[in-house]
């Protein structure tokens, strides 16, 4: 290990290493070009990536102990050092790398990292010497000769981690991110399988050890979001109740925020039972103990929630000083049954349609014979061999569409099936399909919306309008065709979003996105937006004397004048980035940043708009004890492998 003035170079693992390392890291470290040639043709690439958060790594041979960070650093490995040198005080080669690592303040201390190619630098070298000399040793002389290159880091410590304390951490990773009960260590062939795998690892089966643990991660993590979250200026958060099994009502409480290098980032905060009555007074309540519990109370604005319970969660909001969004997965849930009600008339009857829909799926579900036989059938008849699904009982549109589209699908099987058991009361007949081709034909607007917003994590409020614009015109294109499903959605969705624009967190996220601006910015509403977009302006800085600071009506005007101007984003583009980049609305980017906060949906898109997700969450959740409920779903939201907060998923 090659050393400087500041401290070690670097700490690598040899192929014969069987331990895991730990290192701290702070101060200079030096990553010299010296011996290049030398390198590419021992390691040729061969890297690790090495990140932290929480105390581990991405490579399952690395864990740091201490705050590194979250994005990754390359390091090769090196073969002519092994733990049974000892620790190593020198290595052969230094660190093989084209690029350098800048470093910036993270989370008051200097250890963040973005990796930033500097190839120009060795392509200069490169050049001059193949000028000077073909032959590879004069290279390697000049090269030689070249000053290193310094970055700030120092590896204080080496130590190792045993084989068994890696696969541990391991087994905590996979309880965490399938959201899988304690208990699950004691299982036989669980532990069967972790054995056959490496038959020298003896798996805990302990489910106190595994609390212990886990509680111990939680507590570190815990410390690290909440010392993140002083920093931070504004947030939103997001309240999901949903349901356990056997224990009754929870609500998942999550903050939203936007950093300072325009990403946006949530953490799941706490995970709490609720009583019987589902109050919003109370659920407001809870909220607000939560952000106090976390020190963000003060910075709260608004609350997105799905909640359907006593009492207005807006008044209730509002009472808090917050404003109020509902889901827009859960308002389009909404537009849905209120359409359906609206068709229960006798010559549409779709409520009774869906009814008999569900019974026959229940009755396939039911009887294993049936099931057998449709298989024979799928088969006979060319189909896909696909499983009948069961909608939800609360009407969902997305359940709804799948039911309907599978027994669409699988008319020809199901009927065949039904005339084997007797079930005429069963069977589709083709004005019952008429009902269903209309159905989904209606339902298409809502599955082209949930294709435009799905994505990992979250998106912004500002895509509601003129999503709901667009689905207002393919239903008003429906009902002129005659689809009288579609004619009853669109006059929900009239009734439900006529007045969005007028809301002023959804009209001012609209205009502050520039894949979106012009649909405020130049509409009947854009006098109205432009001043309250100057009232914001002038309410950044104001000075002693009351008087806006550098804020005057002059240059707010000509602020908004030169953002308009500017070009829309495609609707495929990050709004983020638009902010990111220095174009001369610095001022104006603070209150895009406050608006642009502010998610559409309480749970994640990936989650929201894919129903087999969906139940897979929620089995995992209502298969948790009680006691550990909040823990787990804690550390899913930080912790696991698929967690955007976990360095395992970057």
């Amino acid at each position: 290990m090659a050393r400087n003035s500041g401290g070690v170079e670097l700490f690598c693992a040899g192929s014969n290493l069987s331990g895991v390392i730990h290192a701290n890291v702070s101060g200079p470290r030096v990553c010299s070009s010296d011996q290049e040639d030398n390198i590419r043709e021992d390691f040729r690439g061969n890297c690790v990536n090495v990140t932290g958060l929480g105390g581990w790594t991405t490579d399952t041979r690395f864990a740091t102990q201490g705050n590194w960070p979250r994005h990754k650093q390359t390091m090769p490995y090196f073969d002519s050092w092994s733990p049974a040198d000892g620790n190593p005080t020198e290595f052969p080669a230094p660190l093989k790398t084209e690029e350098t690592l800048l470093y910036k303040e993270y989370n008051q201390q200097q250890i963040e990292v973005d990796i930033v190619s500097y190839p120009s630098i060795m392509a200069s070298s490169r050049k001059q010497c193949r000028r000077r000399s073909g032959n590879s040793k004069s290279r390697k002389r000049y090269l030689a000769e070249l000053q290193p290159v310094t970055v700030p880091q120092q590896v204080s410590q080496v130590v190792f981690i045993s084989e068994d304390e890696h696969l541990k951490h391991h087994l905590l990773k996979m309880l965490v991110t399938d959201l899988l009960p304690f208990s699950k260590v004691k299982d036989v062939g669980f532990r069967a399988y972790c054995r056959a795998l490496n038959p020298t690892f003896d798996p805990p089966s302990s489910a106190l050890w595994v609390r212990t643990e886990l509680q111990s991660v939680y507590e570190h993590i815990k410390a690290e979001v909440r010392n993140m979250l002083q920093s931070v200026p504004e947030v939103a958060l997001t309240a999901e109740m949903w349901t356990h099994t056997s224990e009754g009502v929870y609500l998942t409480v999550s903050c939203h925020f936007i950093d300072r290098y325009w990403k946006r980032r949530n953490c799941l905060l706490e995970t709490v039972a609720l009583d019987s009555e589902r109050d919003a007074s109370r659920v407001a309540e809870q909220l607000l103990k939560t952000s106090s519990d976390w020190g963000i109370a003060d910075k709260v604005k608004v609350v997105v929630s799905n909640m359907i319970c006593k009492g207005s969660m807006t008044e209730s909001c509002e009472a808090k000083g917050w404003a109020h969004v509902r889901c827009f997965v859960c308002n389009l849930d909404i537009v849905f049954r209120e359409a359906l009600a609206k068709l229960d008339e006798p010559l549409w009857r779709v409520p009774q349609l869906l009814r008999k829909c569900r019974a026959i799926v229940r009755f396939f579900q039911q009887e294993r014979d049936a099931q057998r036989q449709l298989r024979a059938n799928q088969e006979k008849l060319n189909l896909s061999p696909l499983r009948l699904v069961q909608a939800a009982a609360e009407d969902t549109w997305l359940d709804v569409g799948t039911m309907l589209q599978r027994l669409s699908e699988q008319r020809a099987a199901i009927n065949l099936v039904l005339l084997q058991h007797v079930k005429e009361d069963l069977w589709l007949n083709d004005r019952d399909v008429e009902k269903i081709n209309s159905v989904l034909a209606a339902l298409q607007p809502l599955r082209d919306t949930a294709k435009e917003m799905v994505s990992d994590g979250y998106e912004s409020l500002s895509n509601i309008i003129p999503l709901v614009d667009n689905l207002q015109k393919s239903m008003a294109r429906l009902s002129e065709d005659g689809n009288q499903v579609a004619k009853a959605l669109a006059d929900v969705c009239l009734r439900r979003f006529s007045h969005a624009g007028d809301h002023r967190w959804m009209a001012l996220s609209t205009a502050m996105d520039p894949r979106f601006k012009n649909i405020m910015l130049f509409s009947s509403r854009a006098q109205t937006i432009e001043q309250k977009l100057q009232a914001e302006l002038k309410a950044l800085c104001p000075s002693k004397d009351a008087s806006p600071l550098g804020f005057g009506t002059d240059e707010v005007d000509a602020i908004l004048k030169k953002y308009k101007s500017t070009n829309t984003m495609v609707r495929d583009q990050n709004p983020l980035d638009f902010w990111r980049l220095p174009r001369g609305f610095k001022k104006l980017s603070h209150i895009a940043q406050k608006y642009l906060t502010v998610v559409s949906t309480a749970v994640p898109l990936q989650r929201a708009f894919n129903p087999e997700i969906s139940r897979r969450v929620h089995h995992s959740r209502c298969h948790l004890e009680p006691e550990n409920v909040n823990l787990m779903m804690f550390l899913n939201g930080h912790w696991s492998i698929e967690s955007s907060n976990s360095p395992e998923s970057e």
